[in-house]
């Protein structure tokens, strides 16, 4: 099987032109739309379906295109053969050890049409398939394999930033330094009411003592999210890693969180054993976000997105540059489809130091935050550097010993837990621009950018460290 994420040519070259807003009384109305639509992308399903790719689209299957009917495999009076499964079908049990593989039918293949990121899907089960696909679309879409390995960014060890104590309680108030402005914030009654948040990661304990209190929207996504035969699931939120919960836990946690009183959206994309994720999971997450965040009673609600989670810094092993390359176009489609849905992208720098910028922080349409303790210090592995006249980070977050909710146990012990890393900071800076988002919905996403740049705390460059405009702070 060979799977590709479909991006119209024009969509991956264009921004989309956000439309006029606002009335004659002078009242901005931010609903999730754009004046710039890509059609083009509504050719794909079609295309596919008529050479007989499964849909997997959901709610259900795309009806059929009409005047039009599936074309034959066979030739006008030959033998119907039988159809024969072209890998491990429903019925199939799986042997013990065996790698795991999709479930497939006697399909030629399957798609999944994303209409809000603009982008299909599809897993061809045969390279005559394939060809005929490209035959017919690659005059107008990018063809991007998905095979670049996303992940977040490599973990920081106890010994390189301090000490990593675990807790089995939140602490009596929370750590968040007067400087930050997130005390006043709350003293105000600005806590992140009414505000969207939505997280891609390992996922969220939704038992927790930190997130128990609140309903978390959760999907989790698999290792096949575009197959028909593996859906996508919206269940009760968990995480066997730990990751998200903490990221969670410092973005929104009750007793913890920068913005305590947001309305929480996680996606689970990361497995926890390999910490690797795909562009095909990564857009299927980022496709229910915008699902969840455009349903009618969020239309026009504010809405921000944290992206602990990037590219290697270099094609990994048996990767093109070309497919490299690719890769990184379609993600940066995707992050320019939330801003021009009002979403803001936020986004971890890396955690590799100095002059080792990733993506998508190094792309135009992300913030992207590096790390700082508490004493406004650069943290070592906080990365940074210069791509194509960006300079990154952007801004800084706290993400030094940052003290947030991880896992239980079986017997439904809680745990709390000190991180670091920029995948602690970038949730801190999501926390306070959901504050900005509360306090004034009706800024654009944009808006609300500029408005977090502009009140950074300015900070020295320390050695090869580069801090942008400085320290995130909610004024």
């Amino acid at each position: 099987m060979k799977s590709y994420l479909l991006v119209p040519k024009e969509s991956i070259e264009t921004q989309a032109r956000v439309g006029p807003r606002g009335t004659q009384q002078g009242e901005r109305v931010l609903p999730r739309t754009t004046a710039l639509r890509f059609t083009v992308a509504n050719r794909a399903p079609d295309t596919l379906s008529l050479l007989g790719l499964r849909s997997a689209t959901l709610p259900g299957p795309r009806p059929p295109v009409s005047g039009q009917e599936a074309r034959k495999r066979v030739a006008k009076g030959s033998k119907v053969k039988r159809p024969t499964t072209r890998g491990a079908d429903a019925t199939t049990p799986p042997l013990p050890g065996a790698p795991v593989s999709e479930q497939t039918g006697s399909e030629a293949g399957s798609f999944r049409f994303m209409p809000l990121i603009g982008a299909t899907m599809a897993h061809f089960y045969s390279d005559a398939t394939e060809a005929e696909a490209r035959g017919e679309l690659a005059a107008d879409f990018e063809f991007i394999p998905d095979v670049v390995p996303l992940s977040f960014p490599g973990p920081v060890s106890a010994g390189q930033s301090g000490p990593r104590n675990r807790g089995m309680s939140s602490l009596a108030e929370r750590e968040w330094p007067e400087e930050s402005g997130v005390p006043l914030a709350h003293a105000q009654g600005i806590r992140g009411a009414g505000v969207l948040l939505g997280v891609l990661d390992t996922g969220v304990d939704a038992d927790h003592p930190e997130h128990a209190a609140r309903v978390i929207q959760f999907r989790y996504v698999s290792l096949f999210p575009n197959s028909p035969h593996n859906p996508a699931r919206d269940i009760r939120g968990f995480d066997p890693d730990g990751h998200g919960t903490h990221v969670c836990g410092i973005a929104a946690g009750t007793h913890h969180g920068v913005a305590p009183e947001v309305d929480l959206y996680v996606a689970s994309v990361i497995e926890s054993e390999t910490i690797r994720t795909s562009l095909g999971r990564v857009a299927a997450g980022m496709e229910w976000l915008l699902h969840q965040f455009s349903s009618p009673q969020n239309v026009t609600r504010p809405a921000v997105v944290n992206l602990s989670l990037g590219f290697p810094l270099k094609p990994p092993p048996g990767i093109s540059e070309a497919d490299y390359r690719l890769n990184q176009r379609a993600l940066q489609t995707m992050i320019r489809r939330l801003l021009d849905s009002n979403v803001l992208p936020v986004v971890a720098a890396g955690n590799s130091g100095p002059d080792t910028v990733g993506y998508p922080a190094a792309f135009d349409e992300s913030l992207a935050v590096g790390a700082v303790d508490f004493e406004r210090n650069v943290a070592h592995f906080s990365a940074s550097g210069v791509v194509e006249r960006r300079v990154v980070p952007d801004v800084m977050g706290y993400g030094v010993n940052v003290y947030s909710s991880t896992e239980r146990r079986c017997n439904n012990q809680a745990f709390y837990e000190r991180m670091s890393g920029t995948s602690m900071a970038a949730p801190y800076v999501a926390g306070i621009a959901a504050l900005y988002r509360c306090r004034a919905p009706d800024l654009t996403a944009l808006e609300v950018r500029d408005l977090i740049l502009a009140n950074a705390v300015k900070l020295p460059r320390s050695g090869g460290h580069r801090t942008g405009k400085g320290l995130a702070v909610f004024r």
